[in-house]
């Protein structure tokens, strides 16, 4: 098959990563896969390691678009150009409900204009198909999260710190996006900090920080858009992984980098971040500073840490970008054996 992704840009994202995966998956089970965006080549993530091939173009101007099976649109701006003049099926891959964002409520008619437009829905979880069915967006087919563990790993030997030397937590995404959960965090620590708890906190983004972060007397060190060959880093020398996302965030791909890590996790008790860590990860109530604060002593000891390294690799590597190809790749097949009549149809 001959696929195209769209992409609206090439910086350092979740987002972005996910689908140069899929893209590199899809092409090493022998399909000509090309990424096109007017963007330059993601140096971070070397296409030219693999079969799939980058076009930088704009999309109407887009020589493999025009030869394309199969388009995927990878983000709701990128719907429209993916469908037009298409031959074929257009996908939308989704990995987060915008118009549920806050951070989007200025764009949220554009973005369900976007949604209802006649593409075949591609979801990165079951909890993001649900809310995408629950949206009317359906029918939705869930393929999966594609996750690539082999940088992430624990350290060879728990990380040792002095009695006198502070637990380093860590916490990944941008405070100004609320999906995120971020000012959760902040409070629930700052309300740890009060009641006696010590510790370093180590935050990363894409984004800079903003004012508040900033003025703040919390973040003790704050990394922006470290490379992701050096992420790995990162989390060997932590000592507590926090992910606060709200119930709307699609997938929190730090999550899985952190497990994989052999990382102790706290993660807000949301579907989500149920299917992707079951029982590898401790919970708290999703939205209540109180309830982290609460919770955290208890994964800053040799056991939680042993618990980690045991549980949390196995349980991020069921996330094989090779069985997400194999998913992408029925459902292209499927679409193209329908026919044209049948090409808006997620199933």
């Amino acid at each position: 098959m001959r696929i195209a992704y769209l992409l609206d840009s090439t910086e350092v994202s979740g987002g972005v990563f996910v689908a140069l995966l899929q893209a590199e998956a899809l092409s090493r089970r022998g399909h000509r896969v090309a990424v096109v965006s007017p963007g330059p080549e993601p140096r971070w993530f070397p296409l030219s390691l693999s079969r799939a091939r980058f076009e930088r173009s704009s999309f109407a101007d887009s020589r493999e678009l025009a030869s394309a099976e199969v388009r995927v649109a990878t983000f709701w701006t990128t719907v429209e150009p993916a469908l037009g003049g298409a031959s074929g099926p257009v996908f939308h891959l989704s990995q987060g409900y915008e118009a549920a964002f806050s951070f989007y409520a200025g764009q949220r008619d554009r973005i369900e204009a976007a949604y209802r437009l006649p593409t075949r829905k591609l979801a990165i979880s079951e909890a993001l198909a649900a809310r995408l069915e629950a949206a009317g967006h359906g029918p939705v087919e869930n393929v999966g999260q594609a996750f690539d563990p082999a940088p992430f790993f624990p350290r060879t030997e728990p990380r040792h710190r002095t009695s006198a030397e502070p637990p380093i937590v860590l916490v990944v995404g941008p405070c100004a996006a609320d999906v995120k959960g971020i000012r959760v965090a902040y409070a629930g620590l700052a309300a740890w900090r009060r009641d006696g708890g010590a510790f370093r906190l180590r935050r990363a983004a894409t984004e800079p920080p903003t004012e508040e972060e900033r003025s703040g007397d919390l973040v003790d060190e704050y990394h922006r858009a470290v490379p992701p060959e050096r992420m790995p880093f990162l989390y060997r020398d932590s000592d507590l992984f926090i992910a606060p996302s709200r119930a709307e965030e699609g997938f929190g791909l730090p999550v899985l980098e952190a497990l994989a890590s052999g990382l102790p996790c706290l993660l807000s008790d949301t579907p989500g971040h149920r299917e992707m860590a079951g029982e590898s990860a401790s919970y708290f109530a999703d939205g209540n500073p109180e309830a982290l604060a609460a919770a955290i002593p208890a994964l800053l000891t040799p056991e939680a840490r042993a618990r980690a390294r045991t549980h949390g690799p196995p349980a991020a590597a069921r996330f094989d970008p090779g069985k997400v190809a194999e998913r992408l790749e029925r459902a292209f097949a499927r679409a193209l054996e329908n026919g044209p009549a049948n090409w808006s149809r997620s199933r």
